[in-house]
């Protein structure tokens, strides 16, 4: 976020679109990705995982991460 603070967002392959911005840090940011990866796990889905650096840049890196099995 502009701000410095963080965002994390999810997109089902329904197309649903689900945020939690205004995360103070990147530990915060990333203890809310690892609880969207667990209830994904519990759901049988994966995860795709892309980050961005930075707010409108493009995908610093990605992967593409099964869980649950």
């Amino acid at each position: 976020m502009p701000d410095g603070r963080f965002a994390v967002m999810a997109l089902l392959a329904s197309g649903k679109v689900f945020r939690r911005v205004g995360l103070a840090t990147l530990a915060e940011a990333e203890e809310s990705a690892e609880v969207l990866r667990a209830i994904m796990a519990a759901c049988g889905a994966s995860v795709a995982v892309t980050v961005s650096l930075r707010l409108g840049s493009p995908a610093a890196a990605s992967a593409d991460l099964p869980v649950g099995r």
